[in-house]
């Protein structure tokens, strides 16, 4: 069951979705009493599209295995994605209590204090992360995000920058740089940014809004 979902989230990155969906399908078969299969299944979900069947997918897993801190932030995320703000406070607080110092239960928990404006908790939450692990670009991103919700531009910008230079063909991550350029009025450098965000993912709508805009 191990072997299949490992192979789910490497058909994930390579964009194989339906392999993926197939090898995560057959590793809960397999190991139905597994938490990665049910991570791995559930980004396979995500990449489809299905978040509301991944976000069950991770309702099931912390049921079978309830002290699985990786699940419970997993779970977090996705009831990020919905808007379940409440939810997702209660389980990434969950996994901070199983694995406090795990670098995804801190970035979870940043990012959902983020979501309700609780940028103090947020930024100590991403700054353990980044103690934890200094090479994720996450935790970075996040504590630029909460810098600049905080009026800090130019010291949010430098987070960000560092979350690009960990992971420069993240589209993601570029998004938020041209906004943050943008916001700062650093023409053309959000140009820029914005065009490199459309090479890396023509689906995101963030950069031709941003340099409408413009």
């Amino acid at each position: 069951g191990l072997a299949y979902a490992m192979r789910a989230v490497i058909n994930v990155t390579q964009n194989q979705t339906d392999a993926a969906l197939a090898d995560a399908n057959r590793a809960l078969e397999l190991s139905p009493d597994s938490a990665a299969a049910h991570v791995a299944l559930s980004y396979a979900q995500q990449a489809s599209f299905q978040i509301d069947a991944a976000r069950d997918t991770l309702l099931q897993a912390v049921a079978r295995q309830p002290e699985d801190a990786l699940a419970w932030a997993r779970l977090a995320e996705l009831q990020l994605m919905l808007g379940e703000r409440q939810e997702a406070l209660a389980a990434a607080q969950k996994a901070e209590t199983l694995a406090p110092d795990l670098g995804r239960t801190q970035i979870t928990l940043g990012f959902a204090a983020l979501a309700e404006f609780r940028n103090e908790d947020a930024r100590a939450a991403f700054e353990k992360a980044i103690q934890l692990n200094s090479a994720d670009p996450l935790p970075h991103l996040g504590l630029g995000l909460a810098k600049i919700s905080d009026g800090e531009l130019e010291q949010g910008r430098g987070d960000i920058e560092a979350a690009v230079a960990l992971d420069s063909n993240n589209a993601l991550m570029r998004a938020y740089l041209g906004k943050s350029d943008f916001e700062e009025k650093r023409a053309p450098r959000d140009s820029e940014q914005f065009a490199i965000t459309r090479g890396l993912d023509g689906m995101d709508p963030t950069p031709w809004l941003y340099q409408g805009i413009a």
